[in-house]
């Protein structure tokens, strides 16, 4: 059956070449055939790919729509197992939401060629650096995994960090509002998937963890993607203070982003932004978190406008992981 999707279209020459760079990011859609003609051959491509990503990649070619047929050698979990479990990509791994039997390892992998490893979840994420532990269900016996986003590349060890591909989109939409004249200011960096790409755009970025395995792999991330006007910290963000206010403070840590609120008032330059993460149950997924940051702000001596509140995800049945974007636009004794 023909389906519709976005693909790259290239001379015959240089098809080769440019699968093996769209590969290499996890950018080709392989439910659906390769294909060509006496002249070009078509690529299809992930439906969230934009130009400016493929542009990253190191791909020039705009972006076109086009036929394909869809693959043999794609088969879905379902059609193997009878239903579809719960499960997230994170790199080569799959990390399941259940303990599932091996069988449903084994479907994963098979459905999905690119994965070689299947995890399942041993605690869930605790403990001061927000980690969790997880054990091999089938494929190769490591946890570390080398991740692709948005032509950006990361090296982690999923028993050691945290890590969502959930928030591509929601770092996506941070990152496309950064100017280069700005200092940002990471609270929670991680492995960097926010800093790194805004060190990009931004005049300085300031990405902090307290956890040293996430240090150590933001550091090595920092390199890998050849990232200039970035600072890692491993250090406590209530403890660390930047040389000078920043105009941007993400604050991705939502379990326990609010009792850092004061740090992040007392820093923000005046005009500042601030991306605070929570998460929220089902009946009052934002009235209440607004209260509370206000009183904060007041707390603080802040004067804030609240210019945005979302939905970023689902985090678990009946909670939501929302953010509010704060601008602050006065403190007490300054203009």
């Amino acid at each position: 059956m023909a389906m519709k999707s976005k693909c790259v279209k290239v001379p015959k020459g240089e098809g080769e070449k440019t699968r093996r760079m769209l590969a290499a990011s996890d950018a080709i859609d392989n439910r659906l055939k390769i294909r060509s003609d006496e002249s070009y051959v078509y690529i299809p491509i992930m439906p969230e790919l934009s130009q400016e990503m493929l542009t990253r990649i190191g791909i020039s070619r705009p972006i076109e729509e086009c036929d394909f047929e869809e693959s043999e050698r794609f088969k879905k979990i379902e059609d193997i197992i009878g239903f579809t479990p719960s499960f997230e990509i994170i790199g080569d791994i799959a990390v399941v939401a259940e303990d599932y039997g091996v069988d449903v390892g084994r479907a994963i992998m098979e459905a999905h060629k690119s994965v070689k490893v299947v995890l399942v979840p041993t605690t869930p994420v605790t403990g001061e650096f927000r980690v969790r532990h997880y054990r091999v269900l089938c494929g190769e016996s490591r946890t570390t995994t080398t991740y692709r986003e948005h032509g950006f590349v990361y090296e982690m060890d999923l028993n050691k960090v945290y890590f969502s591909p959930r928030l591509a989109t929601e770092r996506k939409r941070v990152i496309d509002q950064v100017s280069d004249m700005e200092l940002v200011l990471d609270m929670f960096a991680g492995v960097g998937p926010f800093a790194i790409p805004i060190s990009k755009k931004a005049l300085y970025t300031i990405a902090v963890d307290k956890n040293p395995d996430a240090f150590e792999y933001l550091k090595r991330n920092i390199a890998l993607n050849k990232a200039r006007r970035i600072e890692a910290v491993n250090a406590d963000a209530r403890e660390f203070r930047p040389p000078q206010p920043p105009d941007r403070i993400i604050m991705n840590l939502p379990h326990s982003a609010r009792e850092f609120l004061d740090i992040a008032f007392g820093l923000i330059n005046i005009g500042g932004i601030i991306h605070y993460y929570d998460i929220r149950p089902e009946g009052e997924i934002f009235d209440a978190v607004v209260g509370m940051v206000r009183s904060k702000a007041r707390e603080s001596g802040c004067l804030i406008e609240i210019m945005n509140k979302r939905i970023v995800r689902s985090y678990a049945p009946h909670e939501y992981n929302i953010v509010l974007d704060i601008r602050v636009t006065g403190k007490a004794g300054l203009k």
